[in-house]
């Protein structure tokens, strides 16, 4: 299988096991990303976004048709929905306008500390905690047609988490559908259903 039909196989199951199981956290999922969204999302980035990442979005624009925007001085701040949280360690799929945000509101800071190594161009987020500098990164600058995913955080420089995004899924598919599974993201987590919603533990 390709790596875009990975993403697909891996995040239907998924979606299936949230619908059977937790439909609070199903309902914090958008529908799919329309051809306008994702040519936003390339404009903005400057580059066509990986077909992995394509494939996931034309599922699911994202976790995030619960949260909340609200007005704060000099701009809007998100705040992300608990049903929104649907991976290990509290982490929300990004929707494409999210994802957008992230990535410049990264690039900045790096600009303003002087520190391109703190985050690249080609490096597009694709889950991040709501309340911290963490997540996981799709690095769309590889030569050799690979996309590893990286994993952020303030203090640290992101470093290789796992191979693909559909690897990253498919641990997450199996420990919902099966408790088992010692991937990257699920290691050390158990997956219960609280008020209709998965929750990590």
């Amino acid at each position: 299988m390709s790596y875009a039909d990975d993403v697909t196989s891996s995040w239907t199951r998924i979606v299936r096991w949230l619908e059977n199981n937790a439909p609070a956290s199903a309902q914090a999922l958008n529908p799919p990303a329309t051809d306008a969204d994702i040519q936003h999302l390339n404009d903005s980035l400057g580059f066509r976004i990986p077909e992995p990442l394509e494939t996931w979005l034309r599922l699911n624009n994202g976790s995030t048709a619960k949260d909340a925007i609200i007005p704060i001085p000099g701009g809007f701040q998100l705040i992300p929905h608990l049903d929104s949280k649907l991976f290990p360690g509290g982490e929300v799929f990004l929707d494409c306008q999210s994802t957008i945000n992230q990535h410049q509101d990264c690039l900045r800071i790096a600009h303003d500390i002087g520190d391109e190594d703190w985050w690249k161009p080609s490096w597009v987020p694709v889950l991040a905690e709501a309340d911290a500098h963490y997540g996981m990164i799709l690095d769309a600058g590889q030569t050799d047609g690979s996309i590893p995913v990286l994993a952020y955080r303030e203090t640290e420089y992101a470093k290789a988490y796992a191979s693909s995004l559909g690897e990253l899924l498919t641990g997450v598919a199996d420990m919902l559908e099966d408790h088992r599974g010692n991937s990257a993201l699920t290691r050390g987590y158990q997956a219960s259903v609280q008020d209709g919603r998965v929750v990590w533990y």
